[in-house]
This record gives structure tokens, sequence and C-alpha cells, in this order.
């Protein structure tokens, strides 16, 4: 019989910069969004820049599909530092009146990021927009 086993490759990304574009890109054509994405930096991927990623995915979610369909990114990284914002310019709203229920922000962004070692801080304002702040510390040895 003949063989009918089919190979598919598969692309991964291995750097953050290139998956965080591919992130980008699959935000605005799923919510009909604009990001402006700037990268500074590269590495390869590992435990936490995953988390990183995983929480700025998360935050670019939320800014197309609560911020008015525009936001930037601007993501920085280090040797020893990652640093992403996410902001919109959408209508804001009061942190500190979000249900304990409602788990979204606190616990894929901000909860993702504290398991990892790094922090998140939410900036919102009704009326002027949202701004989230990620920073997670690199491994000693990881390389840019």
């Amino acid at each position: 019989p003949a063989d009918r086993t089919r190979r598919v490759r598969v692309r991964v990304e291995v750097d953050h910069a290139a998956r965080l574009m591919r992130d980008a890109a699959d935000v605005e054509a799923t919510y009909s969004a604009t990001l402006d994405v700037v990268t500074v930096g590269d590495a390869e991927i590992d435990v936490r820049l995953g988390a990183v990623l995983a929480a700025t995915r998360e935050a670019m979610v939320n800014a197309a599909r609560h911020g008015g369909g525009t936001a930037s990114v601007y993501a920085e990284i280090e040797s020893d530092v990652v640093e992403v914002f996410v902001r919109d310019r959408g209508d804001g709203f009061d942190v500190s009146a979000v249900p304990e229920d409602r788990h979204g922000l606190r616990e894929s962004v901000v909860g993702r990021m504290e398991r990892n070692g790094g922090t998140a801080a939410v900036a919102s304002t009704a009326g002027t927009g949202t701004e989230i702040r990620l920073r997670m510390p690199r491994a000693k040895d990881a390389d840019t």
C-alpha cells in the first residue's frame, strides 16, 4: 500500500518580535482593530517571554474590544528586562470598580505576569483611555 502520510510544516515563531507582530495581526483581523506596534530589541522566547507575550495579547484584545478600535503597542527587550506598553484611546474605566468576578484583566494579564515574576500596572480614567504596562525581569543567562 502507498504511504498516505502527509507532512505539514508549521512555522513557529521563536523570537519575541515576530510573535508579537503575528499576535497583533491576529487581533487586528479578529476585531477589525488597528494596532500600531513598535518593537526594540529581540530575544528567543523562554518561559518568561512567553508569559509577557500572552499577557500582551490579552491586553491587545482588551484594547481592540473596549478601547475604541485603535491602540499603540511598544515593546522593548533589554538584556535584563522586558517592558511592554499597550495604550488605547477608548473611554477608559475605573479600575477599582471592576467586579471581583471579572477575571480577564485581573488573571490573564496581572496574574499571569505576577505568577512568572513580573508586574503589570493598569492606568485608566474615564474619558482618557487605558494604558497597561508589563515589566518582566529576564533570566541572567538570557541574550538579546
